[in-house]
């Protein structure tokens, strides 16, 4: 219809331009030569106000094919214009591709490495986190804020980081506290800086490396002692037999207490020798021997030898115990025999209680089963949870501060941990089973 009217307009003025040529020649009695040049001068004028028009109006056009999606822009196929238009929205296509693939590959990396990561703007935002961070935080990370959910120290040190610095913290997000190694370097980027923020537990390595200072403390000194108790024990021992009967003293009672002196150190130095031999166990736990077990006979095995022992205690299993587990079996048995027997030595010192002991077994937040040891004791003090799983600390005046370490070093040997957590009322130490 545009065209149309274009072409009706376009006859219109040439006829009505003939008309006024023919008036005009009539008129002034012009030569035909004189009415060509004229009529083709007022053809020329009209042909470059119609392509002035046309170029004015062309961007126009353009612009409104490439907001309707018209990609041909309104052109023929042959019109230089189309054609550079099409490479030139063929490399920009090509080019974004280009950076969607990129990006996707940099974000499957990012997710798969298995590395704490986390990447804030200058605001402190989140601008990207690996699934790794997401994990050992366990907590929704959106800005640095977050951070003080599980260490205000870990957010402050991150905050105020202007260089590459690194330094460890306690996670206190989880259960059972985490020894994190944070890292911080800055990255500058198109006048825009980002912090780049690295975290890794280390609580395995330092739990190691406890483990083995203290091997190398029991091997030093259960050899030191050993060597000096091993003889007082013998000579001992030698002087009471080589007393004769008949040996007399001004005063009878000097001879009861030279007696008295030799047997007792003869009987201590016996049992500082058990001691030694039974501390050994910390240096010469023998390796796992692994089998398959039903969870349920293990922890039923232990409550059964405790109920004819001690029947006024009463002993409860629940929770998820109908689970197949692989450990040692004499070992953990080992364990829950000592945690048992703590809960209800700490039990005893209470009144118009019910003595109870729960063994609950359970899956934690990383989908490891667990044996909480629980009962409804007095609890322990929070200084003493601090000291005890060191080896020789005990707050019992008979305690050797042996079983708790012993009991530690088994559930590390199995790739698992033993800790304790903290209840309103009562102790209750948990079992993790790697």
């Amino acid at each position: 219809m545009n065209i149309r009217f274009k072409s009706a307009l376009c006859g219109m003025s040439l006829l009505f331009s003939g008309m006024l040529l023919y008036i005009t020649v009539m008129h002034y009695q012009l030569s035909a030569i004189t009415a060509l040049v004229v009529l083709f001068s007022l053809a020329q004028i009209i042909w470059l106000t119609a392509l002035y028009h046309r170029a004015q109006r062309f961007p126009e056009q353009l612009f409104r094919a490439l907001s309707n999606g018209d990609h041909t822009l309104g052109l023929p196929v042959t019109h230089p214009l189309r054609q550079d238009y099409e490479k030139a929205r063929n490399q920009m296509q090509e080019t974004r591709l280009d950076a969607q693939r990129q990006v996707q590959f940099i974000n499957a990396v990012f997710n798969h490495i298995n590395l704490p990561l986390l990447i804030c703007d200058e605001q402190g935002q989140i601008i990207e986190q690996s699934s790794a961070a997401k994990k050992i935080l366990n907590i929704k990370i959106n800005n640095l804020e977050s951070l003080k959910q599980g260490s205000p120290d870990i957010f402050t040190f991150v905050s105020s980081a202007t260089t590459n610095q690194q330094s460890s913290f306690t996670w206190h997000r989880n259960e059972q506290p985490e020894t994190l190694y944070v890292q911080v370097s800055t990255l500058q980027i198109q006048y825009l800086q980002y912090k780049i923020v690295t975290l890794q537990s280390i609580t395995e390595q330092l739990n190691a490396k406890e483990q083995q200072a203290y091997k190398q403390l029991t091997k030093v000194l259960t050899h030191e002692v050993a060597n000096s108790i091993t003889p007082l024990a013998s000579m001992a021992q030698t002087c009471l037999a080589l007393m004769p009967d008949g040996l007399q003293f001004d005063d009878q009672e000097d001879k009861q207490d030279l007696t008295l002196a030799l047997s007792t150190l003869a009987s201590r130095s016996t049992h500082l020798s058990e001691f030694i031999r039974e501390f050994r166990h910390l240096s010469n736990l023998p390796a796992p021997q692994l089998q398959a077990v039903q969870l349920y006979e293990l922890l039923s095995s232990v409550k059964q030898l405790f109920d004819s022992q001690h029947p006024n205690v009463m002993f409860r299993i629940s929770g998820i115990t109908q689970v197949m587990c692989t450990l040692d079996i004499k070992q953990i048995e080992q364990v829950l025999i000592n945690l048992c027997k703590n809960a209800i030595e700490a039990i005893a010192t209470t009144q118009n209680t019910q003595p109870q002991i729960d063994l609950i077994a359970r899956y934690n937040e990383h989908a490891q089963l667990c044996v909480d040891i629980c009962d409804n004791g007095p609890g322990i003090t929070e200084q003493a949870s601090k000291m005890m799983f060191v080896p020789f600390f005990s707050t019992k005046q008979q305690g050797s501060g042996i079983g708790l370490s012993l009991s530690k070093q088994i559930m590390l040997q199995h790739g698992g941990e033993l800790i304790y957590l903290h209840r309103s009322q009562g102790a209750c130490f948990r079992c993790v089973f790697g």
